[in-house]
């Protein structure tokens, strides 16, 4: 049964259409990419997901639930986690704080409990310290835990970003250009980041402009042109597809000798 299942995706703006009848669905324990030109509409397929934006027709399934129109923070909690191509953090927190924030949000706080230091509280604590340390390791930034986020440089700041929606615990994580202005290192970094979360179970979705990215770790792509999903299947048929060649490079003139 897929974790998440769209049909007949359509989002209006006006006069323009930014998605158009997109039919797809995501098998637990894929990584699948999501690419296109500039203007495809890759984004507004992230924000109706997520609950962004309200698809004006459609629907959204996940998890075997029907999510659609519902509020960001509904689905969130229902573990279709996104990230943003802007990183949000807490920049006056050091690493550290910063996934143990996160690490909160998805617990049940009893704030009597909380107030009188009972054991079970105690206990809470310092099982979500213990998992932020997991998941600072797993983002390779155990060397910078201590470090405030604005002092960190810009790989480890992305980097951090996805470790706060790792912490949230998410069934199903949505990269939203994750590698934007990484130099070559930091995306070597980024590729492994992903291919440990995805070894843990977690399902991850990717919207992202770096082919080097998606050819090297997604198995299955889709690829969007003003609105529409024009083709979908492995790397290799995916970059071979004459219509995803004629997105990226045009149609070629007939009249040139």
């Amino acid at each position: 049964m897929p974790i998440l299942e769209v049909s007949q995706l359509g989002k209006r703006f006006g006069g323009l259409d930014a998605l158009s009848d997109v039919d797809f669905s995501v098998e637990p324990g894929e990584i699948i990419g999501v690419i296109g030109p500039n203007g495809a509409g890759k984004s507004t397929f992230f924000n109706v997901l997520s609950g962004v934006m309200k698809p004006s027709t459609g629907k959204v399934v996940f998890d075997g639930r029907d999510v659609t129109g519902k509020k960001p923070h509904r689905i969130a909690q229902r573990g279709l986690v996104r990230t943003f191509q802007g990183t949000v953090l807490f920049s006056d927190l050091p690493v550290f704080d910063n996934v143990l924030v996160a690490c909160h949000i998805p617990a049940h706080e009893n704030m009597v409990a909380d107030m009188l230091g009972l054991p079970s509280v105690r206990a809470r604590e310092a099982a979500m310290r213990e998992r932020t340390e997991e998941i600072i390791e797993l983002a390779g930034l155990s060397a910078v835990r201590d470090k405030l986020a604005h002092d960190l440089p810009h790989g480890h700041q992305r980097a951090l970003g996805v470790a706060l929606a790792l912490a949230t615990g998410p069934k199903l994580l949505c990269l939203d250009e994750p590698v934007t202005g990484m130099n070559a290192d930091e995306i070597e970094a980024m590729i492994a980041f992903i291919a440990r979360i995805r070894e843990r179970g977690i399902t991850i979705l990717l919207v992202e402009h770096s082919m080097k990215v998606v050819m090297s770790i997604c198995e299955r792509i889709m690829v969007l042109n003003f609105g529409c999903k024009i083709a979908e299947g492995t790397p290799d048929e995916v970059q071979n597809d004459p219509a995803v060649i004629e997105a990226y490079l045009g149609r070629p003139d007939e009249d040139v000798a």
